[in-house]
């Protein structure tokens, strides 16, 4: 076999030097190089990622880019400058619903009925979605529900149809949409569309989810009538003759799940709320940092006077705005390499694994269907990704025979990033080489259906 240098240039192209590397990675697109095809790394890990670096024309100094490796040490040649985490800040919304909630939350949606009227008390369930809409609709025929006349709901039961099918949506829920979404949905009548679309949902059910959750398969069986639809954030049904019924969700893991394998930023920011927003994530962070680091300011660069070293606007990491212009969610390599740790320590200690809640690259599809797939690289890596206009970021943990290393990679760069997605690739099979070779997990990928059981 034959063996280049990584580092060797071949020839010119349209004035340009090109690298053998950026041939192969660009041939691959973005896909992980088979362990075959190049020896492990034998330079240090922040020497490897100036040469890849230079390989593709970035200026290092620009681009974070840090580890812990086993035995806790930090590394990397920039780990305390100022960066943009876009939506690696999904493993911090992951941390704060398990430190919040923990990993068996589930989502209680209430209803009372009188017999003519309901109301709806919500529970902020992120996944109001048009497969639960259509499972809700079912639950109420087999309870009897198949008129109703005044339907009321609160300000913590929010519809988007769309949430399970469009994960980089930015759609904000309203009291206005969410009574469109109900009339549009409990009208069975005037169902155009919306039967094609739940023939669908049943042809794509499996037969033993629709089995044990009691949904109705046949269309004309399905029976429902709305009239008027409003707002109530008491329930304005008297106590007395009340039927009361529960909706309940998946566990929050299994949310936490979806949101980071398809990096949904819906799921994402009705978590974020969910567990208190921004002052929320604030307290908890700031603490984190005073804990790990001590006296962090001495030592972070890049930052304006007064500025914290942290700060999550989203928990999707989209930009917000200030009435100045954009903010984006920021931080530090360090700090996140040691959030991402947090968040693998506090399921190990209630016997649960980070991959419960995180993507696991050639298993899982989502962010991960074309890059770090390859048969070598699957069960040994669990990560997420993160893209904006100006910011393309991979952060998690790669499995490794010398130990776990957590590593986080933030390049700040407008227009393509598929250079930047590349080295960040290269980087993650790296770091395994380094260490040893990969060291599989056990991990099985799970259905998911975004309701527990029936109606009770």
């Amino acid at each position: 076999m034959l063996l280049i240098p990584y580092s060797k240039s071949i020839k010119f192209y349209g004035g340009k030097m090109l690298n053998l590397r950026c041939l192969l990675k660009n041939t691959l697109i973005l896909g992980a190089i088979s362990a075959n095809t190049m020896a492990a790394p034998t330079v240090d890990m922040t020497e490897r990622w100036n040469d890849l670096m230079g390989d593709f024309n970035m200026d290092p100094q620009y681009h974070g880019f840090c580890y812990l490796d086993p035995s806790g040490e930090l590394k990397g040649p920039n780990p305390h400058r100022r960066i943009r985490l876009a939506s690696t800040t999904k493993l911090v919304t992951a941390l704060m619903a398990i430190e919040k909630l923990g990993p068996d939350y589930e989502y209680t949606t209430k209803f009372y009925w009188n017999g003519k009227d309901l109301h709806i008390k919500g529970d902020q369930d992120p996944v109001l979605s048009m497969r639960k809409l259509f499972f809700l609709i079912s639950q109420l025929n087999n309870v009897g529900i198949t008129k109703i006349e005044n339907l009321t709901f609160d300000g913590n039961f929010k519809v988007f149809s769309k949430v399970e099918s469009v994960a980089m949506s930015e759609f904000k829920p309203s009291i206005k949409s969410t009574k469109k979404y109900l009339k549009d949905y409990f009208t069975v009548s005037e169902w155009n569309i919306i039967a094609k679309l739940y023939k669908n949902f049943i042809k794509s059910t499996p037969k033993e989810v629709i089995d044990d959750l009691q949904i109705r398969t046949d269309i004309s069986d399905i029976k429902l009538e709305v009239g008027n639809i409003s707002n109530a954030e008491e329930n304005p049904l008297k106590e007395k003759d009340l039927q009361t019924y529960e909706m309940v969700s998946p566990k929050i893991a299994k949310y936490l799940k979806v949101m980071n394998v398809a990096s949904n930023n819906y799921i994402a920011d009705q978590v974020f709320e969910k567990i208190g927003g921004k002052a929320a994530y604030h307290e908890y962070i700031q603490n984190f940092i005073k804990e790990k680091f001590g006296n962090y300011t001495a030592i972070r660069k890049e930052f304006s006077k007064g500025e914290h070293s942290t700060y999550i606007y989203t928990g999707s990491g989209l930009n917000v705005g200030n009435g100045k212009g954009r903010v984006d969610n920021y931080s530090t390599c360090a700090i996140m390499v040691n959030l991402v740790k947090e968040l693998d320590t506090k399921l190990e200690d209630i016997q649960r694994g980070m991959q419960e809640v995180v993507a696991v690259p050639g298993v899982d599809k989502g962010t991960f269907r074309r890059r770090l797939n390859s048969p070598r690289l699957a069960k040994s890596i669990l990560a997420k990704t993160g893209t904006l206009m100006h910011t393309s970021t991979l952060a998690g943990k790669v499995s490794a025979q010398d130990g776990d290393v957590y590593f986080g990679m933030f390049h700040q760069m407008r227009g393509w990033k598929g250079n930047a997605k590349m080295v960040q690739n290269q980087i993650v099979s790296d770091l395994i080489d380094f260490h040893g070779g990969t060291k599989k997990f056990e991990y099985k990928k799970e259905r998911f259906f975004p309701a527990k059981g029936p109606l009770k």
